[in-house]
Order: structure tokens, then C-alpha cells, then sequence
């Protein structure tokens, strides 16, 4: 079997119909999976273990942007709190892209003095994540 090798080039990232891929250094969905409820034993000795939940976050590294009123830490901190659509397509050369919503919450503005800044986001995604492998 042959290797992929999957990079994030030349994709899409859109929030809520804007687009902010040229801000975009590293785009990536995050699960956390926790356990819920207990394991609970049967008179057989039997187990059922608890079930798994996974959650997702939408993790976006950017360049900043706080002199663009349209950009998107300005996008963050007016709609902070919002859920919002989100589609990430990680190179527009190949399938798959991912969908979903997300709650919006704004980013650090600022930094060090005379270098490029960045931001670390965490967008919760609202539910599961949907992908589409269509070409």
C-alpha cells in the first residue's frame, strides 16, 4: 500500500460565509473523548463499561490581524459567544472538507513588540463534524 501524505496548502477556512485561510498558519479539528457514567456489574460478571464521548474543537493558529476591521480577530471578539457555520477544506487539490458549527469566542489581540504576532484559537464545535469526500 502506497504512503499519503496529507498536507494543510493552499485550502479554505470560511466562518460564517468570510474566509480567512491568508490568515490561517495551522488549521486543525481536535477531539477529546471522556467517559460518561459509570461501569456497572452484572450478577453474571458481566461489565458494561461507560460509554465514550467525544467533543471537538476547531484549533486555529493565525497571523493577526487587528488593523483589518473586517478581519478576522474583529470576526472573534463581535461575534464572541455566537454559533456560527464553519467549513474547512485543508487543500482545495484534493477531497475531503469538513462542516460543522462552532461557538465563536474572540482571540488574544497583541503581543511581543516588533514581531509577527499570532493567536491560538479553540472554537468548540457545536454536535459532530461532517465530511464530505465528494471531489
Amino acid at each position: 500500500m502506497p504512503i499519503t501524505d496529507s498536507r494543510n496548502k493552499e485550502g479554505t477556512l470560511t466562518l460564517d460565509a468570510a474566509q480567512f485561510e491568508a490568515q490561517a498558519t495551522a488549521v486543525a479539528l481536535v477531539p477529546s473523548t471522556d467517559e460518561e457514567g459509570d461501569a456497572v456489574e452484572t450478577l453474571s460478571g458481566d461489565e458494561i463499561l461507560p460509554d465514550d464521548v467525544t467533543s471537538w474543537t476547531l484549533n486555529i493558529t493565525a497571523i493577526q490581524d487587528f488593523t483589518d476591521a473586517t478581519g478576522l480577530l474583529e470576526f472573534l471578539r463581535a461575534n464572541a459567544g455566537d454559533i456560527v457555520t464553519f467549513d474547512w477544506k485543508p487543500t482545495t487539490a484534493a477531497v475531503p472538507h469538513w462542516s460543522g458549527s462552532v461557538k465563536v469566542r474572540p482571540a488574544q489581540i497583541g503581543g511581543n513588540v516588533n514581531e509577527r504576532l499570532t493567536s491560538e484559537i479553540v472554537l468548540p464545535i457545536q454536535g459532530d463534524i461532517t465530511p464530505d469526500y465528494t471531489p
